[in-house]
């Protein structure tokens, strides 16, 4: 989530949402311990001085790799069926604290994606490959 640390004066300290940051610094070996109050506000993450209407995006986010493959041919001393690599799509689940500006203009980029494309179908297991690594 994204957030950052919004000052208050001491003043406030005791309203709700405000917490404590303790910060303790040495400088020619003496210490120095400051306080100082704030709150959490959540913010979008491409445009963080907006604080109002910010909610978590999930997204799905395709990445190049490869996955193992069996061949069909065998080793030439007849043991297991030969593996190789192929080039594959993976996904990573990844989250984005967005505004309504910034949902907006991810939608607009999305939309023609989201238009063209179609329910998924469901794998069956045997038809399943293990993947290797990621191209990223």
């Amino acid at each position: 989530m994204a957030v950052k640390f919004v000052p208050v004066g001491e003043d406030q300290k005791d309203e709700p949402g405000v917490e404590e940051a303790v910060t303790t610094t040495t400088i020619g070996g003496q210490t120095i311990t400051t306080t100082s109050y704030g709150r959490l506000i959540r913010h979008d993450d491409l445009m963080p001085d907006t604080t109002e209407g910010v909610f978590s995006v999930e997204l799905l986010v395709p990445e190049m790799g490869t996955e193992e493959y069996e061949t069909g041919e065998v080793h030439e001393d007849g043991t297991t069926p030969k593996i190789a690599l192929r080039p594959c799509v993976s996904y990573t689940r990844r989250e984005v604290d967005l505004g309504q500006e910034s949902f907006e203009k991810y939608l607009e980029v999305v939309k023609p994606f989201a238009d063209a494309s179609r329910e998924p179908q469901q794998v069956p297991a045997q038809a399943r490959k293990r993947r290797a690594k990621s191209g990223i």
